[in-house]
């Protein structure tokens, strides 16, 4: 055991474990280490707790679980299997996919009796046409939280901006999502009447790091690592920012997530144009350079579907950067919008953000440029007088630095759009929108959609001025990541493991569900792997 244990202070030399990063799979793997006996500290260089998980939905899609089940449904491994062979297409290590499929559950039922209150969330399968689909029952979330229950902890834990966070995921479900006044109101009544609960990705971190902190493990904030210490043939800790070394007697495992918020490596990596990162500044890709230095191989995702749109609202971070907020299930699929290309066209269905993610990547052969980058979002004051824009109440004012005009030619001017392109097809939508029904792209009509939204609730005609207009930006989960083994086990360029190193969660190259998206791949597997992982070090098989 090392000297220290807990929260704060001065970090203890020596532990049997040392996670590096704070999120889902950091967490997860400290709770995990501290049931197998061993001492464990997890270190996190930002100020707060949780990275990207505390400002993500807070979801975990695990397949033929046990909560399921309890509910009367019907689940099997088979059914999983195969819709992560659809999903993750040509991207998937089918040993670790099959790991993931059989790990999944146990974890799940694992970090239930560790003390984590999960629950099942309504929320279905995005892609319903795949062979294995299932219509609800595999995406599970935590329920709210109040920050009180953490004790001097309760404020270390990052929030996302906005009173929404008050609310759990299926509650917010249920009275409507984000456009929804209702919504709104019951968040603003939860934070008056408890002003520190926390839901979502919040609510998630907050209950694993309670339950972390009461296991034993030791968190650290502001303590950034360096670079990793290579003893006697194995990784056996790592040097800090400010020149400590924090030894690991069993390992150091790689929980930093990503790199989408460092440029140098989004440019050398990603072939997206006007990127902006949907992760908090910190996620710079510390485990991949750590990594790298001591001969760790990288993998890259090919066809990456991990992708979505968004924009930066700076009301979020006066005097820094915002991170970018994602449109697709908030201002794509509403009515009264569309999404377009500098050609002024539409280019997929709006609806089902799926279908926009592999439109991004194309490339035009003739002009040597991505067609359908940058986009725009554009919307009229019907939209602006009924729904939540950039995270702001239904109807509430559309800021200033959104572009405004009083004609379709003039707003198309001003953000250099086609303006015939523009004209013409706003034309042909408000034809389709009269009908209910687009015969473009037939948005509302997938499984997705037409769960969520349908035809009548996502068509709505752009044509009451003002007209608005706000570019959006890609924004994805890196295509790049740490090459693992079925046993979380980082991998040399020479194809042996590297021993004392493990990558768990976005560190990890997501091989096990390969190269599609479906929400709560990142974070069921940061929780399954970082179990794994756990096992390995403690030098359990069960």
């Amino acid at each position: 055991m090392s000297e220290t244990v807990g929260v704060g202070g001065v970090p203890a030399r020596v532990h049997d474990v040392v996670v590096v990063g704070s999120g889902c799979a950091g967490l997860a793997t400290a709770i995990a280490a501290r049931r197998h006996g061993l001492d464990c500290v997890v270190l996190e260089k930002a100020d707060r707790i949780g990275g990207g998980t505390a400002i993500s939905s807070g979801l975990l899609w695990v397949g033929n679980n046990h909560l399921h089940a309890a509910a009367g449904g019907q689940d099997s491994s088979e059914a999983v299997r195969a819709y992560l062979r659809y999903v993750g297409a040509d991207g998937i290590d089918p040993a670790r996919m099959e790991t993931f499929v059989e790990e999944a559950p146990g974890a799940l039922r694992f970090f239930e009796a560790a003390g984590i209150p999960f629950r099942l969330s309504p929320r279905i399968d995005h892609y319903g046409m795949a062979p294995g689909a299932s219509s609800g029952g595999r995406l599970v979330e935590t329920p709210a939280i109040d920050g009180a229950a953490l004790g001097d902890l309760g404020d270390r834990v990052l929030l996302p901006a906005g009173p929404l966070r008050h609310l759990g995921g299926r509650e917010a479900l249920a009275l409507g999502g984000p456009n929804r006044p209702a919504t709104w109101e019951a968040a603003a009544e939860a934070g008056r009447a408890r002003p520190g609960l926390r839901g979502s990705g919040g609510a998630l971190v907050s209950w694993l790091l309670r339950i972390a902190v009461r296991h034993g493990a030791g968190v650290l904030t502001g303590t950034a690592a360096e670079r990793l210490v290579f003893e006697e043939g194995r990784v056996a800790g790592v040097v800090t920012r400010d020149g400590g070394t924090i030894a690991a007697r069993r390992g150091v495992v790689l929980a930093t997530g990503g790199y989408e918020s460092n440029p140098d490596l989004v440019g050398r990596f990603e072939a997206l144009p006007g990127w902006q990162s949907m992760f908090p500044e910190s996620i710079t890709g510390d485990g991949l350079t750590m990594a790298t230095e001591i001969g760790a191989a990288l993998h890259v995702i090919g066809n990456n579907l991990s992708l979505f749109l968004g924009f930066r609202n700076p009301e979020e971070a006066p005097g820094g950067t915002a991170t970018c907020r994602l449109s697709g299930t908030q201002e794509l699929p509403a009515p009264h919008t569309i999404v377009v290309n500098r050609a002024g066209r539409r280019f997929a269905d709006e609806s089902f953000f799926q279908a926009v993610a592999p439109r991004l990547r194309e490339f035009d052969v003739l002009r040597r440029d991505q067609p359908n980058l940058p986009c725009w979002l554009i919307f009229d004051a019907a939209y602006a007088r009924a729904h939540s824009f950039a995270g702001r109440p239904p109807g509430a004012a559309i800021p200033d630095w959104v572009a405004r005009a009083g004609s379709l030619p003039e707003l198309a001017e001003a953000l250099g759009i086609d303006v015939a392109g523009l004209v013409a097809t706003v034309g042909r939508f408000n034809a389709d929108a009269a009908r209910g029904l687009d015969g473009e792209h037939g948005r509302g009509s997938t499984p997705w959609g037409l769960t969520r939204f349908d035809p009548s609730t996502t068509l709505g005609a752009v044509a009451e001025p003002p007209f608005h207009g706000v570019r959006l930006h890609p924004t994805a989960l890196s295509s790049a990541g740490l090459l693992t083994d079925t046993a979380a086990r980082v991998m040399h360029v020479r194809g042996r493991p590297i021993p004392g190193l493990f990558a768990v969660g976005n560190a990890a190259a997501r091989t096990e569900t390969g190269s599609g998206y479906q929400t709560g791949f990142s974070l069921a597997s940061g929780l399954t792997f970082g179990l794994i992982a756990a096992r390995e070090m403690a030098g359990r098989s069960e």
